[in-house]
């Protein structure tokens, strides 16, 4: 236990796990080894060694700490970071049909009848001198899109994309903390606010969900995502807290991964027209 564990472990704490992985691809390419609470972690940035490990039962994945998890709802929950098999695998299926086949057509139509409705409210975006926040204008694009294919239920996308912001920022901040950093209130305390004000709102309109569902003449025409999820909580299949960290995680995928893509991409485009 030397200086560089050391070192590599504080800079995971300072920096949150994406800027420290961001800092060791650039400096050292696509595996580094490091020390995490005096574990030895490989950071693999390769997505086809990552396909290989993922595809080994004799590996073990880094997910984050357990009481970090917990704290936003990860924790043996939801897609992107449940470490409970058994439930990912039931919960997969979800998943794999929504973002598959019938949903994959319909998509582009989507986004572009999205695009074009959210260009003729372009002013809702533009500051006081004419300047455009284009990835937040992304964010909304890419979330109302996700929000007609996935969930179906009218929303204020200004206030949820800022929620899903600071639920990430949360989400990095807190997936590699030691456990005795969430037994002092304060230091914890904003990022437990952001999630659970993501979750609040995730869980009202899943709410709005069940109650357009239990009134309308034609469940086949409203047969989407979230409808799926509920409709397995009432076999008994998954547990009210599944079917929200569900929804949630599929409605903050875009908003962050997506938007950035799109905008970086029309940067370029820009730049080389």
């Amino acid at each position: 236990m030397g200086i560089g564990p050391l070192i590599s472990h504080g800079r995971f704490l300072w920096m949150g796990m994406g800027n420290a992985c961001n800092y060791y691809n650039k400096m050292y390419g696509e595996f580094m080894r490091v020390w995490i609470s005096g574990e030895e972690t490989l950071i693999i940035s390769k997505s086809s060694s990552i396909f290989h490990v993922m595809k080994h039962g004799q590996y073990i994945c880094r997910f984050g700490s357990k009481l970090g998890l917990q704290c936003i709802g990860m924790h043996e929950n939801g897609i992107i970071f449940n470490n409970n098999p058994a439930l990912w695998k039931e919960i997969r299926p979800f998943f794999t049909k929504a973002l598959s086949g019938p949903g994959l057509v319909r998509m582009i139509a989507i986004c572009v009848e999205s695009t074009k409705d959210h260009l003729d409210r372009l002013e809702d975006v533009t500051a006081g001198l004419g300047n455009i926040n284009v990835l937040n204008f992304m964010r909304q694009i890419t979330l109302d899109t996700s929000n007609t294919l996935f969930l179906g239920i009218p929303l204020d996308e200004n206030a949820i994309v800022l929620k899903i912001q600071n639920y990430f920022d949360a989400w990095q901040a807190l997936l590699l903390k030691p456990d005795i950093f969430f037994k002092i209130s304060w230091l914890y305390k904003k990022y437990e606010k952001s999630v659970k004000d993501l979750k609040e709102a995730i869980e009202v309109l899943i709410e709005q969900k069940r109650q357009r569902l239990s009134t309308v003449e034609k469940l086949e025409e409203h047969m989407d995502f979230a409808s799926q999820l509920i409709f397995a909580q009432s076999r008994g299949d998954l547990t009210g807290e599944n079917v929200n960290q569900c929804v949630l995680e599929m409605m903050i995928a875009a908003p962050d991964t997506l938007s950035v893509t799109l905008v970086f991409m029309l940067v370029l485009i820009a730049e080389h027209p």
